[in-house]
C-alpha cells in the first residue's frame, strides 16, 4: 500500500488509493451573549468595578503559551466553503466531489475516498467500514488521539464504529469537520506526533 502527493496548479491531490483498508482554521463562528439586569443594579456593579491594573506588556497575546511552539509540519488553515481545505503549506486540498475526505498524519495528507466505507450520514449515526480504515492498523508509531470530523453537520460514530478504532488502540474526539480542523491545530501544536485528524468534506 502506499500514497504519494501530487501538487499541481496549487491544488494537493494524493493519488488515490483503495485505503483498503481506502483543512480554516475555522471562520469565527458569530457569537453572541446578553443578560438582563435592572437599571439600578447595571448602576451599582459599574460604581463598584475597579480598573484592571495591567502587567508589563498586558496584550493577551503575551500569556499565549503556545505562542513559541513551532506550529504542526501539516495543518489546516481555513475551510473554503464547500471547496476544501487550504492548508498550512498554501495549497488547496480539493473536495469539490464531496466524496474526498482528507487524512493528516504526521505532516503528511492523504486523500481518502470515503464513499464505499461511509453509512449513515443522512440519519446522523455514521459507520466507517474496517475495509476503509485499514491505513489507521498499520501507522506507526501510532498517534494517541485520532480526531474525526463528521462533516458540516452534528453526527456521531455509532457505537461498533468507535469500538473498533478503540480496537487499535486510538483515543478518538468527535466533531464537526470544522471544529476538528481547529482542535487539530491546537492539540497537534500541544502534542507533535500524538494527534491525527480523518476529516469528512465540509459541504457534506
Amino acid at each position: 500500500m502506499s500514497f504519494r502527493t501530487r501538487l499541481s496548479s496549487g491544488i494537493i491531490r494524493t493519488a488515490r488509493t483503495q485505503l483498503n483498508s481506502p483543512l480554516r482554521h475555522p471562520r469565527p463562528l458569530p457569537y453572541t451573549a446578553s443578560f438582563h439586569t435592572t437599571p439600578s443594579l447595571l448602576e451599582k456593579i459599574l460604581n463598584q468595578a475597579k480598573p484592571i491594573e495591567h502587567s508589563k506588556g498586558g496584550a493577551i497575546q503575551d500569556f499565549d503559551m503556545l505562542q513559541d511552539l513551532p506550529r504542526p509540519p501539516m495543518s489546516i488553515d481555513t475551510v473554503v466553503g464547500d471547496l476544501g481545505f487550504k492548508l498550512s503549506t498554501g495549497d488547496m486540498f480539493d473536495c469539490r466531489d464531496g466524496t474526498v475526505g482528507c487524512l493528516i498524519i504526521d505532516g503528511e495528507v492523504l486523500e481518502w475516498d470515503f464513499g464505499p466505507y461511509v453509512e449513515g450520514l443522512d440519519a446522523g449515526i455514521v459507520s466507517l467500514k474496517k475495509e476503509g480504515l485499514g491505513v489507521l492498523e498499520v501507522v506507526f508509531p501510532r498517534p494517541e488521539l485520532l480526531l474525526v470530523g463528521l462533516g458540516g453537520k452534528s453526527r456521531i460514530l455509532s457505537e461498533a464504529t468507535r469500538n473498533m478504532l478503540m480496537g487499535m488502540g486510538y483515543k478518538i474526539e468527535v466533531t464537526d469537520t470544522i471544529n476538528a480542523a481547529s482542535n487539530f491545530e491546537l492539540l497537534a501544536t500541544e502534542r507533535p506526533r500524538q494527534v491525527m485528524v480523518l476529516l469528512l468534506p465540509p459541504g457534506i
